[in-house]
C-alpha cells in the first residue's frame, strides 16, 4: 500500500516519472487506435511522397461509417496478390468506366485532369482482382473497363513506375491524412 501511495501521491522522482508515463499512455491510446504512422517504401508516390518518408494514416476503423473513398484520396490498400500494403491515389470510383489511351487516364471518356500524377503510364504490374492475375508488360493503352461495385482503381503519382489496378474498398486499411 505504501508503494502505491509513493507512485500516485508522494512527490518523489519515481512517483513523478510514473505519473507522467501514465498520463502519456492514457493520452496516446486513443490516437494510436485511430491513427498509424506509415513508412513510405518506394518511389511510386513521388513527387508527393519520397522513399523513406514517414506519414500519418487514419485507420479505416476510425473513419465514419458512411466514408467512401473520393477521387484523389491517398489510401493504404492491402494487396492480396502481393501480400503487402500499398500507398496509392484513388483515381477511378465504382461504376465509372476507366481507359488508358497513350499513357493518359480517361474516366467516362473524359481525360482526367490530375494535378498529382507525373508522367504517362508506361508499364507496370497490372493486378486484376477478378482473375487474380498480374503481369508485367508495356502499357500505353488499356481498353475501357467498368470499375466494379465496391471497388476503386488506384495508381501511384509516379505514373511511369507504379502498380495500378482495381482493389475492393474492403481492402482499404486507411487514408493518409498528413502530407
Amino acid at each position: 500500500m505504501k508503494t502505491l501511495k509513493a507512485l500516485f501521491v508522494d512527490r518523489t522522482w519515481l512517483g513523478s516519472l510514473f505519473r507522467i508515463s501514465l498520463l502519456i499512455t492514457l493520452l496516446t491510446i486513443p490516437v494510436w487506435y485511430s491513427h498509424q504512422v506509415v513508412y513510405i517504401d518506394g518511389t511510386s508516390m513521388t513527387p508527393t511522397y519520397t522513399d523513406g518518408q514517414w506519414t500519418l494514416m487514419r485507420r479505416s476503423r476510425s473513419l465514419d461509417d458512411s466514408w467512401t473513398p473520393k477521387r484523389f484520396d491517398v489510401i493504404v490498400v492491402w494487396s492480396d496478390k502481393l501480400k503487402m500494403k500499398l500507398i496509392k491515389r484513388v483515381i477511378g470510383l465504382s461504376g465509372e468506366t476507366l481507359e488508358i489511351r497513350n499513357g493518359k487516364i480517361y474516366i467516362d471518356n473524359v481525360r482526367l485532369y490530375d494535378p498529382y500524377g507525373k508522367g504517362d503510364i508506361v508499364y507496370r504490374d497490372f493486378i486484376d482482382i477478378e482473375t487474380d492475375k498480374s503481369w508485367l508488360k508495356e502499357y500505353q493503352n488499356i481498353s475501357p473497363v467498368i470499375i466494379a461495385d465496391d471497388c476503386v482503381w488506384v495508381i501511384g503519382d509516379s505514373r511511369e513506375d507504379s502498380f495500378f489496378g482495381h482493389f475492393p474498398i474492403s481492402n482499404i486499411r486507411g487514408k493518409i491524412v498528413l502530407d
